[in-house]
């Protein structure tokens, strides 16, 4: 692929090289022109055509360039697919093994409640794990319901 794109790229030089030289070849024979029927033909011939000519070859570049950007981003997500399934899988802040014995509390999202705590009360997006698992992750205890004080 990359004598591919490197052919693409001088095309697309050569086409915007070809389009300049047109632009500069109608301009150059309008301006031997005094009236205006005289440098149509060659506003429309080499103007419009050369202008053409440009915008195809920056359009070729434009678009070979997305192209190795898609393919550099589409390799690095492989690899990074790789070193996930590698590692064993990604590791989440999901569900936590609620404890058999002991302190339960309901996790939100920045803090820790008593299960009878009103703030929690019929919320469906939290979650029940042990005192001990809710400080691992950062949680704050709730400063109404004081679920430390349930462990004492």
């Amino acid at each position: 692929m990359k004598t591919w794109s490197k052919g693409t790229v001088y095309l697309a030089v050569v086409l915007s090289a070809a389009g300049f030289l047109l632009i500069v070849l109608g301009w150059n024979g309008a301006a031997g022109k005094d009236f205006v029927q005289g440098q149509f033909p060659y506003v429309i011939s080499g103007g419009i055509a050369g202008i053409a000519l440009v915008m195809a070859g920056l359009t070729m570049a434009l678009v070979q360039e997305l192209r190795k950007h898609q393919a550099e981003t589409v390799a690095k997500l492989d690899e990074l697919v790789d070193a996930i399934v590698a590692g064993g899988g990604v590791a989440s802040g999901g569900p936590t093994a609620v404890p058999a014995d002991g302190d339960k509390v309901v996790a939100g999202r920045t803090t820790y409640h008593v299960p009878s705590c009103h703030l929690v009360d019929g919320r469906s997006d939290l979650q029940i794990m042990g005192t001990a698992a809710a400080k691992d992750r950062g949680l704050a205890p709730c400063r109404i319901c004081e679920p430390q004080s349930d462990s004492a």
